[in-house]
């Protein structure tokens, strides 16, 4: 079953805020197949612009993001 959670964070020189759409496939046995599907600046699709670094650490802050709301918020559909 694929999912998505989103979040806001900052990235880029300037600090920018860029809203992260991560995807993932869950079954009865948890989360997999984890990763950055979209990254959205002003509504628009910036993940083709940023850099192999960049988008590194984002993933990086995605799936610790990721592993802290599964923690925290059992009680929702995770």
């Amino acid at each position: 079953m694929e999912n998505t959670w989103e979040f806001d964070t900052t990235t880029g020189a300037g600090s920018e805020i860029v809203t992260i759409v991560y995807e993932y496939s869950s079954d009865e046995d948890g989360t997999y197949n984890e990763s950055i599907k979209e990254v959205w600046h002003e509504g628009r699709s910036v993940l083709g612009l940023l850099s192999e670094e960049q988008f590194a650490e984002l993933e990086m802050e995605a799936a610790m993001r990721f592993q802290h709301h599964k923690l925290n918020y059992k009680t929702e559909d995770v």
